[in-house]
This record gives C-alpha cells, sequence and structure tokens, in this order.
C-alpha cells in the first residue's frame, strides 16, 4: 500500500470483471488484548482503498474510497470500518460497519455502491434485532437476491429489500455458538462456503481462531472444519473470501497492521470439511450445559485453589497464633485450626455448588 504503513482486513471479491479488494488504512496500533495501545491524535480516523487485482493478486490500480456522500453527519467520528466487497446487478457493493462515535462503539450497517472510487449509492440499515453495535454481516449474493448472515449458530438470515431487511432465524446447531462472521459466503460445489472466526479473551491477551463452514441452499450448516489459524498469530481477522480455479483465495488482516492474501488449495479445505456427527439435539445440550457451567469453572477457588488456601491459612494464623502440629501442604497449622479451615473450605464448596 503506497504511503501506509498500517492497514488491515482486506476484503477480496472476484467477477467477470476481474479481481478487487478493499482494503483499511488505520493511525493506530493494538495491545496484545486487541485494545488501542495509543489513543491517535484526533481520535481514529481509518480510511478505505479500492484496488484492482491482476492475475498473481498484485495492485495494478488503487484509489482512496470517496465516501464523503455517506451518513447524516459528517464528523471526524463517522466512519465505514471492515467493509465487505461483492459484486451484485452488475456493480460493485460493499456493507460496512458505520461507526457513529469514538466515546463509545456504536455503530450501524451501511450498504453502498461504488462507482469507480466513489460511493453514489448508501443505505443505513436498521439492527433486526434492536441492537446497539452491529458489525461483521457476511454477504451472500444468490442472483438479483442479497442477503446476509446476521449469525451462524443459531442461523439468522436477512434478505434486503427496498424498506430495509427482513429478518428469519433459523436452526441451532450447538456448535458455533459463540462463532461470528467473517468472510462473505460463495459458491462451492453447490453449496455455500464461508470462513467464521471465534474471539478468546483472557486476562493475558486475546486470540483469534477460523473455521471453514459449508451451507445449504437453505443455510443449513452441512460440513465444518476444525478450529484453524491462518498464520499463527493471536489477532488476525479473516474477512474476504473468493473462489478461482482449485484454489480459495483468502484477505484478511493481522494485529491491524498488515493485510495479506493466501492461497489454499481447494483440495486441502475439502479435506478440513467434517460433517456434523454429533446429533444435533445432544450439541445442543452440550452447548447449554458448557454455558452454565463456565462461570462456575472460572471461580477464583477453581482457577487458584492453592492461593485460596494459602490465604485462608494467612488469616488463621492472625487469629490463632504460631501455626502449630498439623502440615498441609506447606502450611503449618494446629490441628484446632485444620479443623476450622477444614469447616470454612467445606461452607465454600457448599456455597459453590448451591
Amino acid at each position: 500500500m503506497p504511503g501506509e504503513s498500517r492497514v488491515c482486513n482486506p476484503s477480496i471479491a472476484i467477477s467477470d470483471r476481474g479481481v478487487f479488494c478493499i482494503i483499511r488504512a488505520v493511525n493506530y496500533d493494538l495491545d496484545r488484548n486487541g485494545r488501542v495501545l495509543t489513543p491517535p491524535v484526533g481520535a481514529s480516523q481509518p480510511f478505505n482503498f479500492f484496488a484492482e487485482l491482476d492475475a498473481s493478486f498484485r495492485i495494478i490500480h488503487i484509489d482512496r474510497i470517496d465516501d464523503s456522500a455517506v451518513g447524516i453527519d459528517r464528523r471526524s467520528c463517522n466512519r465505514l470500518e471492515d467493509c465487505r466487497l461483492f459484486h451484485w446487478k452488475g456493480f460493485w457493493w460493499f456493507s460496512a460497519s458505520w461507526a457513529l462515535s469514538d466515546e463509545s462503539q456504536a455503530s450501524q450497517m451501511a450498504l453502498c455502491r461504488l462507482q469507480g472510487n466513489e460511493i453514489v449509492e448508501w443505505h443505513l440499515l436498521p439492527s433486526p434485532v434492536n441492537f446497539w453495535v452491529e458489525k461483521n454481516w457476511m454477504p451472500c449474493v444468490d442472483g438479483d437476491l442479497l442477503k446476509w448472515i446476521y449469525w451462524i449458530d443459531p442461523v439468522q438470515v436477512l434478505t434486503y429489500c427496498d424498506s430495509g431487511v427482513s429478518y428469519e432465524r433459523r436452526e441451532r446447531y450447538g456448535r458455533l455458538d459463540e462463532w461470528a462472521g467473517s468472510s462473505p459466503l460463495v459458491r462451492y460445489r453447490g453449496n455455500w462456503l464461508c470462513v467464521v472466526h471465534y474471539r478468546k479473551v483472557s486476562s493475558k491477551n486475546v486470540v483469534y481462531a477460523h473455521r471453514f463452514v459449508e451451507l445449504d441452499d437453505d443455510f443449513t450448516i452441512t460440513r465444518i472444519s476444525p478450529r484453524l489459524t491462518l498464520e499463527g498469530e493471536e489477532i488476525e481477522f479473516c474477512g474476504g473470501l473468493c473462489l478461482t480455479g482449485e484454489q480459495a483465495i483468502l484477505s484478511y488482516g493481522v494485529w491491524d497492521r498488515h493485510a495479506r492474501i493466501m492461497r489454499v488449495d481447494l483440495s486441502a479445505i475439502e479435506a478440513m470439511l467434517r460433517p456434523c456427527r454429533v446429533p444435533q439435539s445432544l450439541a445442543v445440550a452440550i452447548s447449554d450445559f458448557r454455558r452454565r457451567i463456565r462461570p462456575w469453572l472460572r471461580h477464583r477457588w477453581l482457577r487458584q485453589p492453592g492461593k485460596q488456601l494459602r490465604a485462608i491459612g494467612a488469616r488463621l494464623r492472625g487469629r490463632f497464633g504460631p501455626p502449630g502440629v498439623v502440615g498441609l501442604s506447606g502450611l503449618a497449622i494446629s490441628v484446632a485450626q485444620y479443623a476450622d479451615l477444614a469447616m470454612q473450605l467445606t461452607r465454600q464448596c457448599t456455597s459453590l455448588t448451591a
């Protein structure tokens, strides 16, 4: 990207007119938790480029997208982020998250049509569930119909019409409950193929994983790949997918600093895709069980039992004086103190169970 040091989240698409890509440029850095490391002066001001690629996926022409026609308020905080490019009704379109404010994550989806590098038509799309943050809708062009996968599990489908979008909730599978949209859907052997992502947040970092997912024409999930990473980086996000010949082309960002393109043989993807062998009702039940016990498993007693025992021991030593006879995990306490400790542990475990 000429003149840009931080680019990310490219969205690649192909048509009879060739291969094109939207690439996002940003003016910030991320820490290991995916947060803005150094808030940029004058707020975050990302913008997007529209690029034409040759057969080897090298940029042969590129322009910054002119989005001056979009939006009601042209304050600096109003911006288009994480575009998904697709070809529909003879034109290049994209859907993107329309950020409304730097102070919060409030955003709305926008549908935009390009003429060259200029947005000449745009529509702000309402949230189908009245949510205040909308992003990562997965476009699906089926002839003259434009749809999005709003959520992958349970499958939720949006269909575009002149009055906005219609919403339909489909089946739940229990295999992808916490996975969200990444790439557009593309035709694959009579079905649809897409990439979804999972974002795992811990106290130390945030890690992204991806899967290939195959759906039939009714958007029933037929096959799923194991979870995978693209380069093994903690923060990597796939925003584009297209098929050419016997290869899939993935476009993705790394650490919001690099925009990458990867070729993957379709034979490799086919080998990764696996049918959903676990009965659907059982998969849903297992997912519900995991969701219920997750807060309990994250309780401090189960995460750091040794630390909790030592803390109680320290409080007991302060209460009952010098330690005495019985040793427990390197902590010497008297028999009376040991009995008191056992009673406290019993009460703690009873409270946890309840």
